[in-house]
Order: structure tokens, then sequence, then C-alpha cells
């Protein structure tokens, strides 16, 4: 302290000043300047977590969504009383007048589910008219039975443009018994 006692007031204030500008550097870089840093990464972590969150919140809804589409299915597909797949294709094909312009229905084996036994046909028309072909489809995606369209392939016969040949196959689905 005798240093500073031996010096003029203009080379105290001197002094003074330089040790407050290496004070307020000392400050800035090793308290303000990592506090800035810190903080800018939180921002960028909290505008991260908002991101996240909105699309976690979007795929809750989607969740809730699939998940009203498969309680729905699953309640249709309890209460539905057991029938016999190619009577009731049948039965739709007569009410419809398309009995006659089927080739063909055959089973297919089906790739086995966890919770679900799936029974297919596969039908092929030939000379149907696509208002026909409409019709009959829209009887089988109407049944109350939980019936889907699957595999739908169409093709104009080249002697006649307006007849079509189609094949597609047409699903059904039980629950498996929760005993086995």
């Amino acid at each position: 302290m005798n240093f500073i006692q031996n010096l003029g007031t203009r080379e105290k204030i001197l002094v003074m000043s330089a040790v407050v500008v290496v004070l307020l550097t000392l400050l800035f870089t090793l308290v303000i300047d990592p506090m800035l840093a810190y903080s800018a990464q939180l921002d960028r972590q909290i505008r991260k977590a908002q991101q996240d969150l909105e699309e976690l919140r979007l795929k809750q809804q989607e969740y809730a969504q699939q998940k009203q589409v498969l309680d729905r299915i699953n309640t249709q597909l309890t209460r539905q009383q057991s029938f016999a797949l190619f009577s009731r294709l049948e039965e739709l094909a007569r009410n419809t007048n398309t009995r006659d312009k089927i080739l063909y229905m055959k089973p297919i084996v089906s790739s086995p589910s966890d919770a679900y036994e799936e029974e297919s046909v596969e039908i092929k028309m030939e000379n149907v008219t696509l208002e026909q072909l409409v019709a009959y489809l829209y009887q089988i995606e109407q049944s109350p039975q939980y019936l889907r369209i699957k595999r739908l392939y169409l093709k104009p016969l080249l002697n006649n443009r307006q007849m079509l040949s189609v094949i597609f196959r047409v699903s059904t689905f039980t629950p498996k018994s929760r005993s086995s």
C-alpha cells in the first residue's frame, strides 16, 4: 500500500481506473459471459422442449383418434354374429344382380395376427359394368358385418371397353378368443 501512497493524484486515478477495468474485464469474462451463454443455451433447450411438447400433443391427438377408430371396429366386431363370408357375398351378388358375373370366389390364407383372425375371399368378375361393380362393392362395404375390400384390380375388356374384368379381395375379421 505504500506504493499507492507515493503516487500522485493523477497516477492514483490512473491506477484505480486500470484496477476497475481489470476487475470489470474479469467479472465479464468469468461471470457475465458464461451466464449469458448458459442463458442462451437454456433458451434453445426451452424452444426445443416446446417443439417436442407440441409434437407430443399432436401424437397424442393422433393416438386418440386411432384408438377411437379401433374401439369402434372392436365394438362392431364383437357385436356381429357369426356368418359365412361366402354365403354373405353370394347373397349380396344376388341382390345386385351380379351373381352371374362372378367367375370364381376362392378363400385366401391370411397372415395371422395376435388379436384378430382374418377370413378373406378373392373374387373375379367378368363382363361387369362399372355401375354393377359399384353397386356390389357398395353393398359389401355397407353390410352390417365388418367387411372390407382390399386389392381391387380393374381392367376394361378389349372387345368391349364398357365392360370390366375385376379381381378384388373381401376380408372380415373376428376377435381371437382371449382364453387361448
